[in-house]
């Protein structure tokens, strides 16, 4: 540590050792001509960027001065963005720059999505804060409809909401998940991470896809699970209220950013001095209010920032039987320690509950409870630097701890059930319990995640090239000391059935925790090639996750092909690590009975239950972390009246999770039995064996993968002076194919095993499927300012959606004989007395579009603003209420594409 001191002090010798003559300087004010403190100023493209003190004040240093000409972008939350170019001429004079309040009697006011080239990606997505307020959000979920491939909906805070990107494979589970596990969502430069989610099932037992703990009643949806244990964050429970901007990458993002396979969502938000705000919206039955305020401290103590959100939502206000709670709240203080040092001190607190009540006509008694709580530290350093070797360093440190809770209940009846309670492999007495008793699977886990992150930025000049340098370095640990799966062996929530398997209380605190590591190298360069600029942001990331290593280079580039078109292209490999759920999956328990006598319900001597309980341990130490490649090639032109680009873009994704199927073959002694009247049966070996097979386990492996290609054209036009109107609109293109890269196993006949056949399991090729889907979103926005009036009209397109089996091969691949040994079998010959027999009836490819036909939806939006004070809103979606139907002829049923008419009101007060 004395080391470090040492060296930042050399380094920052270098501000005071610079001329005053030889630096720009401005002030930055509002319109009654106070000061703003905290203003962000980025010059030259991110090149450099600095902040104002608490005069207004800011300067840049004499490095950039070198350049033709400074570009500076002038934002503070709250207040319309400044994007103005100084020439070289002008750089001597003290520069005043005046930041109005965003409302909508300004006369350029963006209050939809933009495609922007920025730093971080060449495709990005960004909501400013007006289009962020224009959506009416309750939360991230609603913002995030509106990107491109995404469809507009009405706002539901019943079900888990996830977010996928640039990919076709929503109606596979999952592929859904690997992609939302993808997406890294990063909140004030920390990611938010869901690594040491662990709230499901025992997934040994249900699989992959079925390891949620679901409501089993929802009229609505199909036995909904209201938690995310491998996929990624339930975006619904971040509110949007507080966020200042969003910047969405699917794309390419620079070697900055981790665990990012499927992209990236930046968000900033709320800091500095800020009016007081408040917000209430309606829809339907979810309310929800929002207050927040940024208090000034005083010129040296800097500005205290809070944030309150409550929500309530009902599924049915006839029952309230379905219920979603959220309550966040933060504290942000932002301070100048010097003139060099700033500092960002947060700590945020959320609350979700959500849950679906007993029915008092249901015998069942069903009811499901997910619910947790997280209290949030983050702070992050800023030193500004007048060194030649680095002008900027950066230190985040960020510490979260929650309590998660999953709990479902519902009533059993049934026959007197057998109980196996033995954590350990072995044969045992087992026991019976009544069959009639309350059904529970209860999840608690404690989750904690600390992130620490340190960068170093440098601009300099060699020759004719600007280079902007960044490097950093970055460490993350997730561990979960929950008390995990509370499982009563007696009580069992689900039947062995034919499986043979059964639950285990398993404790998360006996698990390894997730820690990994990275560092990048980032460098953007600018040159003017042939008269026209070449931008080239390259860089290189290695992680170590899960013990694996990964280099990961990045590159997006562009070319100023004239004063309007321009082309882009990138490329970029990135890696997530397995969470914890992956990497510490339960052990699997096989209940095998060999002797089940039931006398009596009233002597329980006269009864026996003898069992073999298998156990096997699953060691994920071995899995790697999933893999995306991806290549973007895109062209932008900017003429005086519209704006347009369009990009094309190939992922493949690799060494995704699922599970496989793993049979396990069981010998065991057969017994017999003799009774004792009054006493518990006397049991013996016959000498006699059995093999139990076709039992099966569920593992988890990197055996899923997926490549992705598709189309993205925006098009946006300037506002028509005549009609106060402006014009947006995207259209997406995307298919997608993904397959498990494991295989299918079918066990034979009884027929042919009590045969002694050579061949038990024949080995299939997996499944191969796809999906393609083309929409389209348009956007009028019609704005008139000297009235704060605003109408936006949207329409969401649906062309086309249609999935494929791409068919089954009745080919096997290889077999197991009983003793699960493997042959390959590389030509399939039915003649084979060994296998031959495993043939089976081809399946042929099939093709469904969902529906056969166009269609689409219009949702309006209003917004009135008084005296800049006053906000009052109305949101309707599909407000024509087209609903268009499909009947299948084939299943004999009716599918609904559209929901009916939604409304919701909003109202917004400042001072």
């Amino acid at each position: 540590m004395t080391k470090l001191l040492i060296l930042l002090s050399l380094l920052s010798v270098g501000v005071y050792a610079q001329k005053s003559d030889n630096t720009f300087r401005g002030r930055v004010i509002d319109v009654a001509h106070h000061p703003i403190q905290y203003a962000s100023i980025i010059v030259n493209d991110n090149a450099a960027d600095t902040y104002s003190n608490e005069n207004g004040e800011f300067s840049i240093r004499a490095a950039l001065l070198k350049e033709d000409s400074l570009r500076l972008k002038i934002s503070f939350v709250g207040r319309q963005t400044i994007y103005r170019t100084i020439s070289k001429s002008a750089y001597r004079t003290v520069h005043t720059f005046v930041l109005q309040e965003l409302s909508l009697t300004l006369n350029n006011v963006i209050v939809s999505p933009t495609a922007v080239q920025s730093d971080v990606s060449n495709s990005s997505i960004r909501f400013d804060r007006q289009a962020i307020e224009q959506v009416q959000a309750y939360s991230l979920a609603d913002i995030l409809n509106n990107l491109p491939g995404k469809k507009m909906s009405a706002p539901d805070l019943q079900y888990r909401q996830g977010i996928t990107l640039r990919s076709a494979a929503s109606e596979d589970p999952v592929q859904a998940t690997n992609n939302a596990m993808g997406v890294g969502i990063f909140i004030d430069g920390f990611r938010q991470g869901n690594d040491a989610n662990m709230q499901g099932r025992n997934v040994g037992l249900r699989g992959y896809s079925n390891s949620g703990i679901t409501n089993r009643r929802d009229p609505y949806q199909a036995s909904p699970s209201y938690d995310s244990p491998f996929g990624g964050i339930d975006i619904r429970n971040i509110p949007a209220d507080h966020i200042e901007s969003i910047e969405v990458v699917s794309g390419v993002a620079s070697a900055k950013y981790s665990e990012i396979t499927d992209g990236a969502i930046i968000i900033e938000r709320k800091a500095g001095q800020t009016p007081f705000n408040f917000t209430m919206r309606l829809n339907g039955y979810s309310t929800n209010y929002s207050i927040s305020k940024g208090i000034s401290l005083g010129k040296k103590a800097g500005a205290l920032n809070f944030n309150l959100n409550y929500l309530n939502s009902v599924q049915d206000p006839t029952n309230y039987l379905k219920n979603y709670k959220r309550i966040t709240g933060g504290l942000m203080w932002t301070t100048n320690f010097s003139k060099t040092i700033r500092n960002t001190l947060s700590v945020d607190y959320s609350y979700k509950k959500d849950f679906a009540r007993v029915d008092p006509d249901d015998q069942q008694q069903t009811s499901t409870i997910a619910s947790d709580r997280n209290i949030s530290f983050k702070n992050r350093t800023s030193l500004k630097l007048e060194s030649p070797l680095v002008k900027n360093i950066t230190l985040g440190i960020s510490y979260d701890k929650g309590y998660t809770e999953s709990y479902s209940q519902y009533l059993i009846n049934k026959s007197v059930e057998t109980v196996a309670d033995k954590d350990t492999t072995g044969i045992y007495e087992g026991y019976f319990s009544p069959g009639n008793y309350l059904a529970i699977d209860h999840i608690i886990g404690e989750p904690y995640n600390f992130s620490a992150n340190l960068s170093a930025d440098n601009h300099f000049k060699t020759g004719m090239v600007s280079h902007t340098t960044s490097i950093g370095a970055s460490f993350y640990s997730s561990g979960n000391s929950g008390a995990g799966i509370i499982a009563d062996p007696g009580f069992p929530p689900t039947a062995r059935g034919s499986s043979m398997k059964s639950e285990r209380p398993y404790n998360f605190d006996l698990q390894q925790p997730v820690r990994n590591g990275g560092f990048y190298v980032q460098e953007q360069a600018r040159y003017m090639l042939f008269n026209r600029l070449l931008t080239a942001n390259a860089g290189m990331r290695y992680d170590l996750q899960n013990g694996y290593a990964s280099i990961q280079p990045r590159i997006n580039t562009s070319y100023q092909l004239s004063n309007k078109w321009s082309l882009r292209a990138a490329y970029g490999i990135a890696t997530k690590s397995p969470g914890m759920s992956q990497r510490n999956p339960p052990p699997t328990y096989f209940d095998i009975p060999l002797l089940n006598v039931y006398n009596s319900n009233i002597n329980v001597n006269q009864n026996l239950y003898l069992v073999y309980t298998q156990k096997i341990d699953h060691d994920n130490s071995d899995l790697k972390p999933s893999k995306s490649s991806q290549m973007e090639l895109g062209a932008s032109a900017s003429y005086h009246f519209f704006n347009t680009s369009i990009y094309g873009y190939w992922k493949k994704n690799r060494d995704g999770f699922n599970t496989l199927q793993n049979f396990v073959n069981i010998t065991l002694p057969v017994y017999s039995y003799t009774l004792v009247d009054g006493q518990k049966p006397q049991y013996y070996t016959t000498g006699a064996y059995r093999l139990y097979s076709g039992l099966y386990d569920n593992a988890i492996t990197n055996s899923s993968q997926s490549d992705n290609y598709g189309i993205e054209w925006f098009v946006s036009t300037q506002k028509i002076p005549s009609l106060q109107t402006s014009l947006s609109m995207n259209t997406s293109y995307s298919f997608s194919r993904y397959n498990n890269l494991g295989y299918r196993v079918v066990e034979v006949a009884e027929s042919f095993r009590l045969a002694e056949r050579t061949a038990w399991y024949g080995i299939y090729p997996a499944t191969k499927l796809s999906q393609m889907a083309i929409t389209t979103k348009i956007t009028t926005d019609t704005h008139i300012p000297r009235l704060g009036f605003i109408v936006s009209l949207s329409a969401d397109i649906y062309w086309k959606n249609k999935s494929s089996v791409l068919g089954k091969s009745n080919e096997p691949i290889g077999y197991l004989d009983k003793y699960q040994n493997y042959f390959p079998i590389s030509n399939f010959d039915p003649s084979n007395q060994d296998y031959g027999y495993l043939a089976l009836t081809a399946d042929k490819a099939t093709t469904n579009e969902s529906p056969p036909f166009a269609y689409g939806n219009m949702s309006l939006r209003i917004a009135k603003e008084m005296r800049k004070k006053l906000r009052v809103s109305v949101f309707a979606y599909n407000f024509l209420n087209i609903i268009p139907r499909h009947y299948n002829e084939i299943t004999q049923t009716y599918s609904t594409y559209n929901s009916p008419v939604n409304v919701g009101a909003e109202i917004s007060i400042k001072f």
